[in-house]
Parts: structure tokens; sequence; C-alpha cells
């Protein structure tokens, strides 16, 4: 009698996949759904010339931003920072992706 080559062990049984309710399939579709029609209107928003305009006043800032450490000119940094905020927040309410704004480190009080 050969042997076989791949035998399972008797006491391991066969793994179960838990399967999804419709209802669970149902809500992970419309959260893609969600998410393509987001998409959508983020590509749509880019396409306007106001919409890029503001788009590049906020990488601007951004540049200025990174001119002004390089400064060390704390002054000049804070300022850019509180006006590139409204602007972002703006952006983002309308479903735009913003790079990540590198602002100045602030000071924390020492704990003792």
């Amino acid at each position: 009698m050969p042997k076989q080559k791949h035998a399972l062990p008797e006491a391991a049984e066969p793994k179960r996949r838990k399967h999804r309710t419709p209802e669970q399939v149902i809500a992970d579709l419309q959260k893609k759904i969600e998410d393509i029609k987001a998409r959508a209107v983020a590509r749509s928003l880019k396409r306007s010339p106001a919409m890029k305009l503001a788009l590049a006043s906020v990488r601007t800032l951004d540049k200025g931003l990174a001119a002004a450490a390089s400064e060390d000119n704390d002054a000049l940094r804070q300022a850019l920072t509180e006006s590139r905020a409204p602007l972002a927040t703006f952006l983002a309410a309308q479903g735009m992706r913003l790079p990540k704004a590198r602002g100045p480190r602030r000071r924390t009080s020492a704990a003792g």
C-alpha cells in the first residue's frame, strides 16, 4: 500500500468560513458606492479653475511654511499656519484631499 504524501492529521478539523449575511454584503457595497461617489465629486472639483487655484494656494502656503522653518522664523510660520487653516477646512469640507501641513511645533508645559 503506497504512503499518502499529504495526510491530514485526524485531530485537525477544516476551518469554517464565516459567511456574511446579505445585509452585511449590502452594507459593504453601499459603502463602496459612497466612496466612489465621493471620489467622483473630488475629481470634478479638481477640474474647476477656482478649486485648482485654491489647492495651489494651500500648496504655496505649505512651501512658505517650509521656507520659514528653514529660516527659523516662528512668527511667519505661525501666520502662515493660521492663514492655511480656513482654506484647508473649506477644501476638506468640499471633499478635496489635502497634503498634511507641518505647522510650528508648540511647546508643552513641563509636568511636575
